[in-house]
């Protein structure tokens, strides 16, 4: 006869369980550690790609941010006809996720500004990041703050900082 017995089974099982219960926590982690990055990259690339658009479509295009009961969500509108913003055709207005502490430091009404030469129109030299922080991330002794950071000149940034 071939084949398993129920014995030769059952001990690939537990084996299998064990090694499952040994690395859940691991993976788990690192679910958490993707999603919060994950989320500092969706802000990142809508300020990249209002940037983009505005060069592109030589009309001024900017990343709005809005607080409500739900907390933050964020845009890319564009101007046009002069003085009148539109979501940006194509685009869908983006929520960061709520386990995340969001502080966006911006100058006028929570935006950013791209001109068609791709500078950022409205910029404040003391208004000019935006932080996402989890306060479970740093209980795995992981960078827990993502700063987001614009110039002038239209350069964006963005840092891994741990915080206390």
């Amino acid at each position: 006869m071939s084949g398993f017995t129920l014995i030769e089974s059952v001990i690939v099982v537990g084996i299998i369980g064990v090694l499952a219960v040994a690395f859940y926590p691991s993976v788990k982690n690192a679910i958490e550690i993707r999603g919060f990055d994950n989320a500092a990259s969706d802000v990142l690339t809508s300020i990249q790609m209002a940037k983009w658009q505005a060069v592109t479509s030589k009309y001024h295009h900017r990343v709005r941010f809005v607080q409500d009961a739900a907390g933050w969500t964020y845009r890319v509108e564009m101007e046009k006809p002069f003085g009148t913003w539109t979501l940006k055709q194509g685009q869908s207005v983006k929520r960061v996720p709520r386990e995340f502490s969001f502080v966006p430091l911006l100058p006028t009404g929570y935006t950013v500004e791209f001109n068609p030469t791709g500078f950022v129109s409205n910029f404040d030299s003391t208004k000019n990041t935006m932080t996402l922080s989890s306060t479970r991330i740093a209980l795995l002794g992981e960078p827990n703050v993502r700063l987001i950071r614009f110039y002038t000149s239209g350069s964006i940034k963005m840092t891994k900082i741990t915080s206390s």
